[in-house]
């Protein structure tokens, strides 16, 4: 498996695990879908996360863009600024919880998108000028 493809499994997981924590155990599960969120938006400027430690540590291979955004930093821009405006109409506009079905496709994209090397997000990535990310050396 690949550095971001298990960045995308992890995040769709984590994102999926919690909303079902948060519909039928507590809440309080929707702050770690929140932390997901977040976290996949600031890495996409930063590129960095803590899964990202981990992953280097453990050896999976890398595609770093010389200059400009990855395709893969498009997906993280895109999941992340999906899955927190979900959240925010749900708990701060008070909208009807059914938008957060939204959020579910999003993680389970992310999660298909780990086995199968695609998700709409790369598409929508590459069509708004992310770079195709080359093998780091």
């Amino acid at each position: 498996m690949s550095f971001h493809s298990a960045l995308r499994l992890l995040a769709g997981s984590v994102i999926l695990i919690s909303l079902a924590i948060g519909t039928w155990y507590h809440p309080w599960g929707y702050y770690l879908t929140a932390f997901v969120g977040l976290n996949l938006l600031q890495s996409a400027f930063t590129n960095w996360c803590p899964a990202m430690v981990i992953f280097r540590k453990i050896g999976l291979k890398e595609e770093v863009c010389a200059r400009g955004m990855s395709v893969h930093q498009g997906v993280h821009l895109f999941a992340g600024t999906l899955v927190l405006l979900t959240l925010g109409l749900v708990f701060i506009a008070g909208l009807s919880s059914q938008i957060l079905l939204l959020t579910a496709v999003i993680g389970v994209s992310l999660v298909q998108s780990a086995f199968t090397g695609w998700c709409p997000a790369m598409t929508l990535s590459r069509l708004c000028g992310f770079k195709k990310p080359e093998p780091r050396a």
